[in-house]
């Protein structure tokens, strides 16, 4: 598999773009694409967006892989959608005559020992769709009540909750919800055995499903540190189905002793304010897999926030280990 390591970028230099705000990023369904695609409620999906050139035109995307050749796919997308879910209605043709490009794996350095590791096409696209429809279908989705600075509110996403036995209870909100077994639901262990042979050594032992039916779905700012997963979890995220943006913001550490005695221990922190410096926002394609490590749970938060055009459904599985 290959590896490129993409630094944090100066917001001053032209290459800057590749991050954007959320306001380039929710305009990317007016940017013309170059690989076969249709418009799913009003949400882009195509099958090459690696062709995509990493430069201003494609500036909503840090993640296109515009080295890698997708012109072994042929494929007509009829995508529908009932009340519940979206499907994948056609065969995806493979021109067998075109060598295989395996997936490109990139490390973004966030700094301080924090970095992301991304993976475009993570899983083939028609697997992909596969296991969107299955998920959609299958999963006991529940949407809790939960509260907020003291107040109870419907959690505006679907979620299900699947943990190894013996494990400590996952709370979050308020809420403690029901932890499935991995036996229960087979190709969530494909899945993460997928993940296995991406990220040799890692481990995980729960995960968080979260399904996003609409453009008013989201999750708000937050950070998964809670103690259970320790001082440096490592998060490998997976999503299906809708892009939809990924916005990650600096906290700033009023007092660290990793700052101090450089050992990166444990950090007192409180949020800076929103800047360019400080926020970078990222379009998570569908079948491809994010990783947080190190200190990134730490030092940085991240949302999923509301996007008008983004109005068909995201299914993102957070696979974490429990200590």
């Amino acid at each position: 598999m290959e590896e490129r390591n993409v630094p944090m970028m100066n917001p001053h230099d032209s290459t800057a773009d590749l991050f954007t705000d959320s306001s380039s990023a929710a305009n990317c369904s007016h940017r013309p694409f170059d690989g076969i695609s249709k418009v799913h409620g009003g949400c882009q999906i195509t099958n090459n967006e690696e062709d995509e050139s990493l430069n201003k035109k494609a500036a909503c995307d840090i993640f296109s892989d515009d080295d890698e050749d997708d012109s072994n796919y042929k494929t007509e997308l009829h995508c529908h959608q009932d009340q519940r879910r979206m499907s994948l209605t056609s065969i995806v043709a493979v021109d067998n005559t075109v060598p295989y490009n395996p997936p490109v794996r990139r490390t973004i350095d966030l700094g301080h020992g924090s970095d992301l590791i991304y993976i475009q096409r993570f899983l083939p696209f028609q697997q992909s769709w596969t296991f969107f429809d299955y998920l959609d279908k299958h999963i006991p989705w529940t949407r809790p009540t939960i509260r907020v600075f003291g107040r109870s509110c419907l959690q505006p996403r679907d979620t299900c909750y699947v943990a190894s036995s013996g494990l400590t209870s996952l709370v979050y909100s308020g809420y403690r919800p029901h932890a499935y077994s991995w036996d229960d639901f087979p190709p969530l262990k494909e899945i993460l055995d997928a993940i296995y042979k991406a990220l040799p050594g890692s481990r995980f032992n729960s995960l968080l499903l979260n399904r996003y039916k609409g453009a008013n779905d989201y999750v708000g700012w937050h950070a998964d540190d809670e103690k259970l997963y320790g001082p440096t979890p490592e998060i490998a995220s997976v999503s299906f189905g809708c892009e939809r943006d990924f916005v990650l913001k600096k906290k700033k550490l009023e007092e660290s002793s990793h700052e101090k005695t450089g050992d990166g221990g444990p950090a007192s922190k409180r949020l800076k304010k929103s800047s360019k410096e400080n926020q970078q926002t990222f379009t998570l394609k569908h079948g491809s897999l994010l990783v947080m490590r190190g200190y990134t749970q730490r030092d940085w938060i991240h949302s999923v926030p509301k996007r008008a055009k983004a109005e068909g459904t995201r299914i993102n599985l957070t696979f974490r280990l429990v200590l």
